[in-house]
């Protein structure tokens, strides 16, 4: 077949095509109704020097040894069976799952399909590389924070999923959800977070502080889901 110059025009075309990355001028702030998210994803953009989504990297990548983090972790019950539990976690949406009294997602990545989700948006059940750009509410709603968290790792086999910061936010570090069946049929969802700044008061006394609350909404969510009104609004945790 004669290879023309219109037939190499074309190869060409589609081959930037597939090569397209969603960008940061792509993303419709207008679409974010969260002030603080909207400043986020600039600030982003302007620290990390990248101009595609998919540049963007997780913290703490390839770490095994967090003896310089601060951890913290949570235990909740929910009278439900693992499998059941896990299903729920997994299959949720994550922009309803993360709206809260205390968070709500105002955007989402996915670095499979490159394709971005707002928060109006229902997304598809939690996935590897999706990046959710959440809006914290603390102090009762009075001051507002964003972050950004990486879903990077889903093991079926031990029920966990890894939660991993963006690079170029406040904290770096790591969040694993784990579940198991305890002696009586219900499941003990643990919550570890492994995190660092460059501040060591606000790493031992302020992200705890507003760390678990936020992570109790989330939870709490979570059971509801699953019909667990079982245990009343304080939940029932424990601290390690």
């Amino acid at each position: 077949m004669k290879f023309t110059f219109f037939t190499l025009l074309i190869v060409l075309y589609t081959s930037q095509g597939c090569y397209a990355q969603m960008s940061f001028s792509e993303i419709h702030l207008s679409d974010i109704p969260y002030p603080k998210v909207r400043s986020y994803i600039d600030d982003q953009k302007r620290n990390s020097n990248v101009e595609s989504l998919s540049e963007l990297k997780s913290s703490c990548e390839n770490m095994e040894n967090y003896n310089e983090f601060y951890t913290y972790k949570r235990r909740y019950k929910v009278k439900r069976d693992v499998q059941k539990v896990w299903e729920a976690y997994l299959n949720t949406s994550t922009t309803d799952s993360w709206k809260t009294r205390k968070s709500a997602i105002g955007l989402v990545y996915n670095r499979k399909n490159d394709t971005i989700l707002y928060s109006n948006d229902s997304s598809a059940k939690s996935q590897i590389g999706q990046v959710l750009f959440l809006d914290l509410r603390l102090l009762k709603g009075f001051y507002h924070l964003a972050t950004a968290l990486e879903i990077t790792d889903i093991q079926s086999e031990t029920s966990t999923i890894e939660i991993s910061y963006v690079e170029s936010g406040v904290n770096e570090g790591k969040q694993w959800i784990r579940m198991n069946a305890d002696d009586n049929g219900s499941t003990i969802v643990t919550h570890t977070s492994s995190i660092k700044s460059n501040s060591r008061f606000r790493d031992k006394f302020l992200y705890p502080y507003f760390h678990n609350r936020v992570i109790n909404a989330f939870h709490r969510k979570m059971k509801r889901s699953l019909n667990d009104y079982s245990v009343d609004s304080r939940l029932e945790y424990a601290i390690d």
